[in-house]
């Protein structure tokens, strides 16, 4: 059994800096999302409508170790718990940490939770985006107050803007390369019903939910970003891959799904970001 969401063996940020490290593998439990038992994790609310199952956000977000919303996010957040049952209301905790340059919320949202008190941090860096800058604030109260946290997950969307779409997905590899947080901490972007991380230069072994395996429109994608990943094994898809490269204009691997087994395993020589659906956590 797995006990960790990522299991790392030797999980640099960068190779080509850590010349004598070997990784041997990552192993990823998916299960541990999907039935709410992470420990020592984040959880941020970017602005985008939350639209997955109630009962799993609120659990989600009740077990984190540290909840924060970010500037929009903080209205799509209180519209949420608008939609909720007054005593799903009652049991929810407040935001930590409010953060964002604060253009896509109004001053009374924030003068409400002001009231309730979370800390408001006010990030007015242009040349970043506020899911970025977030995550550096994130790390920064994570140093003050000692906090370990083995994982971030951000509830996002994969729809509407697709700029911001790709935003976010450069956050995912500016946390590695500028190393905005602990090696050892991964982040991972929840949308509607799929989950979305990244996969660094080594062996990968994915565990993959029984419903995620049995459901009848199950999908996962392995994406070359910002390079062309020179070579990629798999198993466990219904298309594998053997020794292949992937490449915009060459070969992506998009759209492909499960041969049923428990467990897809990737060797990869680039970082590649790896899609997959999960069905428990949409509105059944």
């Amino acid at each position: 059994m797995v006990k960790m969401l990522c299991d790392p063996v030797c999980p640099p940020p960068n190779l080509s800096q850590h010349p004598c490290c070997t990784v041997k593998c990552w192993k990823w439990d998916v299960n541990q999302i999907t039935m709410n038992n992470l420990v020592k994790y984040g959880i941020l609310i970017l602005n985008r409508p939350i639209t997955q199952n109630s009962g799993f956000i609120k659990n989600l977000w009740n077990r984190a170790t540290i909840r924060m919303t970010v500037d929009g996010g903080t209205r799509q957040w209180d519209k949420f718990i608008s939609g909720l049952s007054n005593e799903m209301q009652t049991t929810i905790k407040d935001p930590d940490l409010i953060s964002g340059d604060f253009d896509s919320i109004t001053d009374e949202i924030l003068e409400k939770y002001k009231a309730k008190g979370c800390k408001v941090i006010h990030t007015p860096d242009q040349d970043r985006t506020d899911f970025t800058k977030a995550i550096m604030e994130l790390n920064t109260h994570r140093k003050q107050t000692g906090l370990e946290l083995s994982h971030i997950i951000a509830v996002a969307q994969t729809s509407g803007r697709f700029d911001q779409i790709v935003g976010n997905i450069q956050t995912l590899f500016l946390v590695k390369e500028e190393l905005l947080l602990d090696p050892n901490t991964n982040v991972f972007l929840i949308s509607d019903d799929s989950i979305t991380w990244l996969l660094m230069p080594g062996d990968h072994v994915i565990y993959i939910p029984e419903e995620t395996r049995q459901h009848k429109r199950a999908w996962c994608s392995l994406v070359p970003v910002g390079e062309t990943c020179k070579y990629c094994t798999t198993t466990g898809l219904k298309w594998n891959l053997d020794n292949q490269s992937l490449r915009f204009g060459g070969i992506v691997s998009t759209s492909n799904t499960f041969d049923g087994s428990e467990k897809v395993t990737v060797k990869c020589s680039h970082t590649l970001m790896w899609s997959m659906r999960l069905p428990t956590i949409a509105i059944s």
